[in-house]
């Protein structure tokens, strides 16, 4: 099978010096580009593999903190933030909802969905 691709910038330069570099044809460059990424992709785990790697690893003894307190009686005795105003976060939410909800509506209407 033959392609032709438009080569932009300064790629079709790029691949020429590295073709030299390399004492190849820029054909042979090219190719070699493309099996080498074709065959990282294959390399790559399935997220479900890596899950499973995951739960098979046995834990780590030294990664392993005990506890030193009562997680209730922590939280229970954290200090609130001072300068936390409730009043002015939930304006600035109620801003940031409407916001979204218009960049949604805008959104369906330019994908056709209204």
């Amino acid at each position: 099978m033959t392609i032709t691709l438009p080569l932009t910038g300064n790629l079709a330069e790029r691949l020429q010096s590295e073709a030299a570099a390399q004492h190849i044809s820029v054909e042979e460059l090219a190719l070699n580009i493309l099996y080498d990424a074709l065959d990282m992709e294959e390399t790559f785990p399935t997220p479900e593999e890596v899950v499973a790697k995951i739960k098979a690893t046995p834990p780590n003894p030294a990664m392993i903190r005990p506890a030193t307190g009562s997680l209730i009686e922590a939280l229970k005795a954290r200090q609130t933030d001072p300068d936390f105003d409730l009043e002015a976060w939930e304006q600035q939410w109620e801003l940031f909802e409407a916001e979204m909800k218009t960049i949604t509506s805008a959104n369906d209407i330019a994908e056709g969905h209204l």
